[in-house]
């Protein structure tokens, strides 16, 4: 009888803390005594607190305007990330997150160059004024809901709430066998790298310019580069420079989605990740094979023990921005786990995939933009602290973070016996 994925990976990551825990006595506990009280003195709970609205220009600095975009001026929170309201030429959107923001606005920029491509000199001599229609976003225009106006909290917020919904598998191949053949795909790619934005980006002002554009250059004498080239200023490059996309440029230039899938089974497989779970993550259209290529290389670097405790929770991301949080969170993983002490294993904590590290800590690293003392915060640290208490007694906990945190919620949090360390976020 096969035991359930859930519970095996309940039983595999009891025994991580088993192996992993410091070497002293359990303390009594009186079983009545709340985790996140004393047990001399129970600690009364503290007042929860407003998350405050912030200029959106210490977040984005100089990225509030730009040709075909405006951010408006205050960035409301939801107690951990940022509310991004942005003006454009193509209608209004809700960002969630700096990071997520700062990525929408270069594909926002990649889409004001692509139209000034189309609108120069070059152009005009390959294809003529009118190869390129006006870009024309109406009824077919269907916008991620998560990226309408008019929101209170986040899709992050709202995946910590619920702790990750499950979808729909779709096929992986993200390419249409008759665009690759006639060459629409390669050019679209090699277009998005120069830029330095994701090819297979799901955000349609850049999607549809980019498949436009690909589509006419794919027949035409005008190279990618010569196309750039006659935009002034060089914005291409300018976009580039500020892209993490920048690391794998030269695999998802080269190589279709289909290639890219392989290469990102091949990496997972070596991680001892269950078939199963596999298909889920790349089946997930929520993630773009960019994603899935920087997510699983990602991993590898780090090598820790029980990855599939982290990837079971990101295959099931439910929104685009859920997706790319856990992408962007294995980045700082991989590129801060050293500052941490060395990441050893994934283990399942409170509904979240936690580190273990060398000297036995249980570290918890997120990407959050800013944490307030609000209701989810108070709840996640107190059930996760139980968890530790219950199945590692006497075990040290870490709290890493690329954001602000409030006064009252580092007192909460050091209250609970947590150690916070402020990380520097990954570009």
């Amino acid at each position: 009888m096969q035991m359930p994925r859930t519970s095996l990976l309940v039983v595999v990551a009891l025994g991580l803390l088993s192996g992993f825990a410091v070497a002293q006595p359990a303390p009594e506990r009186k079983p009545a005594t709340p985790p996140a009280a004393s047990p001399a003195r129970p600690a009364a709970p503290a007042a929860l607190e407003v998350p405050k609205p912030a200029a959106a220009a210490k977040f984005l600095g100089g990225a509030l305007t730009g040709a075909n975009y405006t951010v408006r001026p205050t960035a409301r929170s939801d107690g951990i990330m940022r509310i991004f309201d942005v003006d454009t030429a193509y209608g209004q959107f809700q960002f969630d997150g700096v990071e997520f923001a700062k990525m929408r606005l270069r594909e926002l920029e990649a889409a004001a160059a692509l139209e000034k491509m189309s609108q120069s000199e070059a152009w005009a001599k390959s294809f003529g004024r009118t190869a390129v229609a006006p870009l024309k976003l109406g009824a077919d225009f269907v916008v991620n809901p998560f990226e309408t106006m008019g929101r209170s909290v986040t899709g992050i917020h709202n995946m910590f709430d619920r702790a990750g919904a499950s979808i729909a598998g779709q096929r992986s191949n993200r390419d249409s066998l008759a665009d690759a053949l006639l060459g629409v795909s390669d050019a679209q790619r090699q277009l998005a790298i120069e830029l330095g934005v994701d090819p297979y980006s799901d955000f349609p002002p850049l999607a549809q310019r980019l498949r436009q554009m690909a589509g006419a250059m794919a027949g035409g004498q005008l190279t990618v580069r010569a196309g750039l080239a006659a935009v002034t200023g060089g914005i291409g490059i300018g976009i580039s420079a500020a892209s993490n996309v920048e690391s794998a440029k030269d695999t998802l230039r080269d190589k279709t989605a289909a290639q890219v899938i392989v290469e990102v089974r091949g990496i997972l497989i070596s991680l001892q990740i269950p078939e199963e779970m596999i298909n889920r993550l790349v089946e997930n259209r929520n993630y773009t094979p960019a994603d899935l290529l920087i997510m699983s290389r990602a991993l590898m670097q780090i090598g820790a023990q029980n990855t599939a405790v982290y990837l079971d929770i990101a295959a099931e991301a439910a929104t685009r921005v859920a997706a790319y949080f856990h992408r962007r969170r294995a980045e700082l993983l991989a590129a801060r786990g050293a500052e941490l002490g060395g990441l050893v294993a994934f283990v399942p904590v409170a509904g979240h995939a936690v580190n273990i590290t060398r000297d036995g800590r249980a570290v918890a690293v997120f990407p959050l933009d800013d944490l307030a003392w609000t209701e989810l915060p108070r709840r996640t640290f107190q059930s996760a602290n139980a968890e530790l208490r219950r199945n590692s007694p006497g075990r040290a906990a870490v709290f890493a973070t690329t954001g602000q945190v409030t006064p009252l919620a580092a007192a909460e949090i050091k209250k609970l016996g947590w150690k916070i360390v402020r990380l520097k976020p990954v570009r």
